[in-house]
């Protein structure tokens, strides 16, 4: 018997939005006079309206983000940025999440203030992945103006009139576990002020087809554990010990599967692929935020531990697997933890979720699966 209750709550997993745009396509995303459209993450104050452009002033602790009211996945954005004094650095992020390390999970355009060649930190950088392939920043006190064109699997990036990125994101490595759709966050990561004006965005069609696991109360065959679920964010929750639930349909590799985990203090849990119906329990991806667990989060247990843990109880974390057979990776926020090439036939089966802390909790929200194509 499938119990299930039904919650009701703010909406923390915004889907992409269309809005009006004008006759060229692009939607000013700034008005000049205040931080309308824009939410604060971080310190308050962090954020300000200056002279018609947004200011970041440095309050503490770092980082803070401002994060845009919509997500987007293909998109031209344009901005223009420059420091307010002699030295800075901060970014901007695309396909940044709601939670998470916003440059490890999307990516981050990074901003400073001197334009010679730092590698993959230099002014227009993809931060830690790609160093520009010109440096025509200008100098501190100086607009420079970028335009990012992001159509999958392209990414062009222009600055100041001249071409700093072409990249196949297909066929680099680095964009393997990276979101495809997010906010655009700006960051505050300095005790100096970087400003911002004239942003705005063309989005472009999307090409990224997910299959949700969670558009219903009814999406997954459970037993006589007690459940709940929110339409509101599509969380699935549970606090009964050894509770199980399974989707109602087999999935078979490759596949990417993402979705986001929030543990009690010391919960223990995991998320379940490959498991046959009636058959074998299947291959866990632990839920264990102890750094001195045999399989801590993200550990494809018995197979795989997790080399580090990078996720916190009472926090949502991300979870990204990605199976393709006998191998599978894993990421935790942006961050490979574990993988494995010891998978063992049968390969596909049922995606399960477990719980099995005594009076703790665990919360699956948003899960969702794509095949993995070639591009």
């Amino acid at each position: 018997m499938m119990r299930i209750l039904f919650l009701t709550g703010a909406l923390c997993c915004l889907p992409v939005v269309a809005l009006h745009a004008s006759s060229d396509g692009f939607i000013s995303l700034f008005n000049g006079k205040d931080l309308s459209g824009w939410t604060v993450e971080g310190a308050p104050g962090s954020f300000e309206v200056k002279n018609g452009s947004i200011r970041t002033t440095g309050a503490k602790p770092y980082p803070s983000m401002l994060r845009s009211r919509h997500q987007y996945e293909n998109f031209i954005l344009r901005f223009s940025f420059k420091t307010e004094k002699k030295w800075h650095e901060g970014g901007l992020s695309l396909h940044a999440p709601a939670e998470g390390p916003a440059s490890e999970m999307g990516f981050r355009i990074h901003l400073r203030h001197n334009p010679e060649d730092f590698g993959d930190h230099s002014m227009g950088a993809v931060y830690n992945v790609a160093t520009p392939l010109a440096f025509p920043g200008l100098p501190a006190q100086k607009w420079n103006r970028f335009e990012v064109f992001c159509s999958w699997p392209v990414l062009r990036v222009t600055l100041n009139g001249t071409l700093i990125h072409n990249i196949n994101m297909a066929k680099d490595s680095a964009w393997r576990h990276r979101l495809r759709v997010g906010f655009i966050k700006l960051e505050d990561i300095c005790n100096s002020a970087g400003l911002y004006k004239d942003i705005e965005i063309k989005p472009l069609p999307g090409k990224t087809k997910w299959i949700s696991l969670f558009s219903a109360p009814d999406s997954l065959r459970i037993g006589e554990e007690k459940w709940t679920y929110d339409a509101a964010t599509q969380t699935f929750s549970t606090s009964g010990d050894g509770s199980m639930a399974y989707t109602r349909r087999e999935f078979k590799p490759p596949y990417e599967l993402q979705v986001w985990v929030k543990t009690m203090v010391n919960g223990n849990g995991g998320v379940i692929f490959n498991h046959q119906k009636g058959g074998g329990h299947g291959v866990e991806v632990q839920c264990f935020n102890v750094s001195g667990a045999t399989n801590p989060t993200g550990s494809i247990y018995g197979l795989a531990p997790a080399k580090k843990v990078v996720s916190r109880d009472e926090e949502w974390f991300l979870i990204q697997l990605f199976n393709e057979g006998r191998h599978a990776e894993v990421y935790v926020n942006g961050e490979k933890v574990s993988e494995t090439d010891a998978l063992k036939e049968p390969y596909g089966g049922e995606i399960g979720f477990q719980h099995h802390t005594p009076k703790g909790r665990i919360s699956y929200r948003g899960a969702k699966i794509r095949p993995l194509l070639k591009n």
